[in-house]
C-alpha cells in the first residue's frame, strides 16, 4: 500500500467510512471509473480483497480492516507534516487536538487550556466537545492527540492519568416539591419526569446503569444534547435534571433553578486525561500533558 499515493488512501479510507465506493468517491470528486480502478490497484498490491462489493455498498474484509489502520496511520503522518510545514511558515510551531466531555470542559479544563494557551501562543490547540466514547473513538482513529474523558468506559490500550473530578447534582425549579430538600439520593427521583442528555453521554450511562440496578428505569419526557438547553427545559418545567454542579451554578440564579446535592457515592465522578501513548508523543502534546499533569497534582 505504500507505493500508491496518498489520494489512493484517501480513497480507501473514505471507501471504509461510507461503506459505498460511489459515496466514497463523490466525496474526493473523482470519477467512480477512477474510483474503482484505485481500489482495484490497492488490492492487487495487497494480495487481498480489501471489500466485498454488495448490491447496495461495501463491507470491509479482515485484511481490509486492517488496511484501513494503516491507511489512517499514514494518512495521518502526512496530515501532520503538511500542517507541521504550514504552521513553521506560520509561526504557530505546533499543534495539538484536544477532545473533552463537557463535563471536563465545565469544570477545570477550559481554564487550564487557556492558560496554557497563554504560556505558549506559538501552539495552536484545536479543541472539540464530544461525549466520553466518541472521545476514545477519536483517539483510536487518530484524530486526536489528546482526550479529556469522564472515566468509566475501558481504555485499554491507551495511557491515562487522573485529571480531576466533578460531582453531580440535582436541578429543579423553585417551588418544586422536591425544592426544600438539601439532599436527594436517585430512589427519591423515580417518580418525576426527567429532562436527560443524549444516550452517548457518561452522564446518562450512569443514571441508566444506577436505576437498573435498582430495578428501575428513568421516566424521560425530554432528551437533550447539551447542558444548557437541559438548564432552560427545566426552567420551563418539564422536568428536572441531572448534571454536573458546576455546569449548573453559573445558570442557576438566572434561570430560577435550585441545586440539590445527589447523595450517592457514585456522583462524585474522576475526569482522566487519556492519550495513545505517552511515550511516543510530539513536543507540543508533550508540553500541553504536562500542563495537565502539573494541574493535577492537587488531587
Amino acid at each position: 500500500m505504500f507505493h500508491h499515493d496518498l489520494q489512493s488512501l484517501r480513497l480507501f479510507v473514505a471507501i471504509c467510512e461510507t461503506r459505498s465506493l460511489s459515496k466514497a468517491a463523490a466525496r474526493l470528486n473523482m470519477a467512480l471509473s477512477a474510483a474503482s480502478r484505485r481500489l482495484r490497484l490497492l488490492e492487487e498490491e495487497v494480495g487481498s480483497l480489501l471489500v466485498k462489493r454488495l448490491p447496495h455498498g461495501v463491507e470491509l474484509t479482515n485484511a481490509g480492516t486492517t488496511a484501513e489502520r494503516y491507511a489512517l496511520s499514514v494518512l495521518h503522518m502526512a496530515d501532520q507534516l503538511a500542517s507541521s510545514m504550514e504552521e513553521h511558515r506560520s509561526g504557530a510551531r505546533g499543534r495539538v487536538r484536544v477532545c473533552a466531555s463537557s463535563s471536563a470542559l465545565v469544570g477545570r479544563l477550559a481554564g487550564d487550556l487557556a492558560r496554557f494557551a497563554r504560556e505558549n501562543p506559538e501552539i495552536k490547540i484545536d479543541l472539540e466537545e464530544r461525549p466520553t466514547s466518541d472521545t476514545l473513538d477519536a483517539l483510536r482513529r487518530k484524530q486526536a492527540d489528546v482526550g479529556v474523558i469522564v472515566r468509566g468506559l475501558s481504555t485499554h490500550g491507551f495511557d491515562s492519568f487522573a485529571y480531576g473530578q466533578d460531582r453531580l447534582a440535582v436541578a429543579v425549579m423553585q417551588g418544586h416539591r422536591l425544592a426544600g430538600a438539601s439532599t436527594l439520593r436517585l430512589a427519591d427521583l423515580f417518580d418525576e419526569e426527567f429532562v436527560a442528555l443524549d444516550t452517548g453521554t457518561a452522564v446518562y450511562r450512569l443514571l441508566a446503569g444506577q436505576a437498573r440496578d435498582a430495578g428501575r428505569s428513568l421516566n424521560i419526557r425530554v432528551q437533550v444534547r447539551s447542558f444548557e438547553v437541559m438548564c432552560q427545559m427545566v426552567h420551563h418545567r418539564l422536568g428536572i435534571g441531572i448534571l454536573p454542579e458546576a455546569a449548573l451554578r453559573p445558570v442557576a440564579d438566572t434561570l430560577g433553578l435550585k441545586l440539590i446535592t445527589l447523595n450517592e457515592s457514585w456522583a462524585v465522578r474522576d475526569i482522566d486525561v487519556v492519550v495513545p501513548s505517552l511515550d511516543r508523543v510530539d513536543p507540543p502534546t508533550s508540553r500541553l500533558i504536562e500542563a495537565l499533569r502539573r494541574g493535577s497534582d492537587g488531587l
